[in-house]
């Protein structure tokens, strides 16, 4: 990749909230590189958790430069999580912000003796120095300040590594361990020239993607891809209700070409910045393109609609990099609903007993191709129960129509057992989805002493729509047996969702099994208030006080505003605006609008 990849120049890489240009992208990940080398960390474990894209993009490259193989954390990863991987895997070094890292020292969580700490750090003696007229030393163990070393030695680099692991992405599991997907460089060459090829990307392409750079959408499909196509990355701010009008704005302003987000992402831009359609007929825009998670063919059409642009799906697992099948651009394959056909991969259907399926019959998809992972870090276990004779099983339920094109139909570990009957949260889900009031639907399992489990969906309606239970039951009886119909239906504002848009299903199995009236049994909703925020943002009793927000909070994130919002409206038996979500400043504010809406 570092060979082979077009001559820098200073146009941009990243468009964020500076701008980085290629060249200088160049010389900083060279900087980074030489470091880590200088410290032996060639071929070595290296930890990298990192907010901000400025810094994570050249310490990212700087060490797959240097051969060294980052293993990614989203920075939002609480500290426990962070213990539990650093006492399972062998990490020889880390990169992570300041913060973070004295977070972990002050819990006592071991570290290796080899970190650089990315944020504010002023390099060392640097106060002093100014007073003297002496350049300051330059701090390797911290970002920025590492980029004041002198310039690297005359010497070139060794070669950049063409075999081997290339980075380590964790699977986003919300109630096991996460799994390290291990992508070897072979995999992720062949990839990046899949993606590239398929969506003709040259040096003056410029994808705008959401998703966060540390999932393997937001790594392969952002950073990596830009990088070793020559070409720039948008990432105007993070994605969040009320950046929804800015990101549309950098969409026409930058000249973005391809829009690369989660079906979430999309449903949203619509829902709340229709009215900014015209700003991606910018002369440049070539289509959109849905990844992480099922695209509805409700969201599909209605996002093209609004927007006039072509939306393509497209169906992928950390597991083969970003994306294995694409239903579009061409129109062969981009049939609604569907996940397309495979590209420079091989894919078939497979019956339980192993035997492959025909043509409209369901079974497990398979996928078989130069993109696959190596394995799961330090787990040849699970390797092997997903990596049988060379080939991925995935997991999902799939059919393959009579021209070849995919569709998901479900997921096999989905399987909720009511009353001795197998149930799938996917169908229940498709089959909500077909009413013309929902705009997103999750069905999850609760326990029952009766029928040992019981579908319960949770639904978020389009603006200025309704539908109550009985609407939507009666919606369901004319698709779904008696056996199969959800037994409670919940609405919300929002859906938890990792920060790579899937749905966290033990996060809304807790929030529906939440029982509103032995929770407020007191009656001081201040407290339930302040208690409910304190366990989603793991923080302990007592820090939250009245002005605290998301400004100012460790842990209240865009995720766990959402999480807040599900909590408040099963907890008090309310529904909360798009208004209502985004003025939830601070601890009070929230308080208050409670009050105002239980009265």
């Amino acid at each position: 990749m570092f060979q082979t990849r077009p001559t820098p120049t200073n146009t941009p890489f990243l468009i964020g909230s500076r701008t980085l240009g290629h060249a200088d992208l160049e010389e900083q990940l060279r900087q980074v590189a030489a470091r880590l080398i200088a410290s032996g960390l060639q071929h070595k474990r290296v930890l990298l958790m990192v907010r901000d894209d400025l810094a994570f993009a050249p310490l990212l490259l700087g060490c797959m430069r240097a051969g060294a193989i980052p293993l990614l954390l989203d920075p939002g990863t609480a500290a426990r999580q962070v213990k539990d991987l650093l006492e399972h895997t062998r990490v020889d070094a880390v990169i992570a912000d300041a913060d973070a890292i004295e977070l972990w020292r002050a819990q006592d969580i071991p570290l290796p003796a080899q970190q650089i700490r990315v944020g504010a750090v002023q390099a060392k003696g640097a106060l002093l120095s100014k007073l003297l007229g002496r350049r300051a030393p330059a701090d390797l163990d911290n970002w920025p300040g590492l980029l004041t070393a002198p310039a690297p030695a005359p010497a070139p680099l060794p070669p950049a590594r063409q075999d081997g692991p290339a980075y380590v992405v964790f699977t986003s599991g919300s109630t096991a361990r996460p799994k390290g997907v291990e992508m070897h460089w072979p995999a992720l060459l062949a990839h990046l020239h899949t993606i590239g090829e398929h969506y003709a990307l040259t040096p003056a392409s410029r994808l705008l993607n959401l998703m966060p750079l540390s999932h393997a959408d937001g790594l392969v499909q952002g950073v990596l891809l830009s990088y070793q196509r020559g070409c720039t990355l948008v990432r105007p701010t993070p994605f969040s209700i009320v950046a929804i009008e800015a990101i549309l704005i950098a969409i026409y302003r930058e000249q973005v070409t391809h829009l690369i987000a989660a079906p979430t992402a999309l449903a949203l831009m619509q829902q709340y910045g229709a009215h900014l359609a015209e700003n991606f007929d910018n002369g440049h825009f070539r289509f959109a393109i849905s990844c992480s998670a099922p695209l509805s063919a409700a969201t599909w059409n209605s996002f093209s609609q609004c927007f006039n642009v072509k939306l393509i799906n497209t169906y992928g697992l950390s597991e083969t990099g970003a994306c294995g099948l694409y239903a579009g651009p061409d129109a062969a394959s981009h049939k609604v609903g569907s996940v397309g056909v495979p590209r420079d991969m091989r894919a078939k259907i497979v019956r339980d007993d192993g035997s492959e399926a025909g043509c409209d019959e369901a079974g497990e998809l398979c996928l078989q191709g130069a993109n696959l992972m190596h394995g799961y870090l330090d787990n040849p276990q699970a390797s092997a129960a997903v990596l049988r004779e060379g080939w991925l099983h995935t997991g999902d339920l799939a059919r393959r129509d009579s021209d070849g094109v995919y569709w998901i139909t479900g997921r096999i570990k989905d399987v909720i057992i009511c009353g001795g009957y197998n149930l799938s949260p996917e169908a229940i889900n498709g089959v909500l989805m077909q009413h013309p009031a929902v705009l997103e639907a999750a069905t999850v399992s609760l326990p029952d002493p009766t029928w040992g489990e019981v579908p319960v969906a949770c639904l978020v309606l389009r603006p200025g729509m309704e539908a109550d239970q009985q609407q939507l039951l009666q919606h369901c009886a004319q698709y779904l047996g008696a056996h199969e119909l959800p037994k409670r239906i919940n609405f919300t504002g929002q859906l938890p969702r990792t920060p790579s848009g899937k749905v966290i299903t033990a996060q809304l199995q807790h929030a529906l099994s939440v029982s509103p009236m032995e929770a407020s049994a007191h009656g001081n909703q201040q407290e339930d208030i302040f208690a409910l925020a304190a366990s989603l943002f793991h923080l302990p009793a007592g820090v939250l006080q009245a002005d605290s927000g998301p400004t100012n909070t460790p842990g209240w994130d865009s995720l766990a505003h959402i999480n807040f919002v599900i909590g408040l409206e099963t907890l008090f038996k309310v529904r909360l605006s798009p208004s209502d979500v985004v003025h939830m400043e601070t601890m009070d504010a929230t308080v208050q609008l409670i009050k105002r809406l239980t009265r």
